[in-house]
């Protein structure tokens, strides 16, 4: 995954505030793998992703400058794409409601696959859960962000982090228990984590 650096991001904010389109191709470029493997933790969906990631590089292209004045680049557009992810899922929720097709996110009511509905992977598990808990995995474990980082991207207190991040290792734990995940070492560590990021 590309590791872009706070002043090479700023350095491209600089000229695509000027109108620089080559700049914002570059960003584009720099962000597109980190904000693809955002969303596909977020939605089994993979025919919307590039969409979603369009959509967020828009908003960072009339932004501009202003990206990152109250936080570091990356969370800021990190922050723009989990807003637009939730967007998103919240107009298709809507559009199921009113009877009509749209792409569904695969969020569920119920925090438990049922024994019909039993899921292979912990990939796939883990797209049972609310898209916030699948969020905050996704950020700790795979993007490395911090608490406040967390925090800033999902506009939310860090208390919120914390229950989040500790009701999706719960279930997790119960997934495994229950027989509904197949084991994986790795995934197996996330859910007996304890302790706070």
């Amino acid at each position: 995954m590309n590791i872009v650096s706070e002043e090479a991001a700023r350095a491209l904010l600089a000229f695509i505030s000027a109108g620089d389109r080559s700049a914002m191709d570059k960003l584009y470029v720099l962000y597109f793998e980190k904000l693809a493997t955002f969303f596909l933790h977020l939605t089994a969906h993979v025919d919307i992703v590039e969409e979603l990631i369009d959509d967020t590089m828009v908003e960072v292209w009339q932004k501009g400058a202003s990206i990152g004045a109250n936080a570091s680049v990356s969370v800021t557009i990190m922050g723009l794409a989990y807003s637009r992810g939730q967007k998103r899922f919240a107009e298709t929720k809507a559009t199921r409601q009113h009877g009509q097709r749209g792409i569904q996110d695969t969020n569920h009511d119920s925090p438990l696959p049922t024994a019909l509905d039993t899921p292979s992977t912990p990939q796939d598990f883990l797209l049972k859960l609310p898209v916030e808990e699948r969020a905050v995995l996704h950020l700790v474990y795979t993007g490395g962000h911090s608490r406040r980082d967390i925090a800033d991207i999902m506009n939310i207190s860090c208390e919120s982090v914390d229950v989040l991040l500790g009701d999706a290792r719960l279930r997790l734990r119960r997934g495994y228990a229950q027989g509904y995940v197949a084991r994986d070492s790795s995934y197996e560590t996330i859910a007996s984590t304890e302790s706070q990021i």
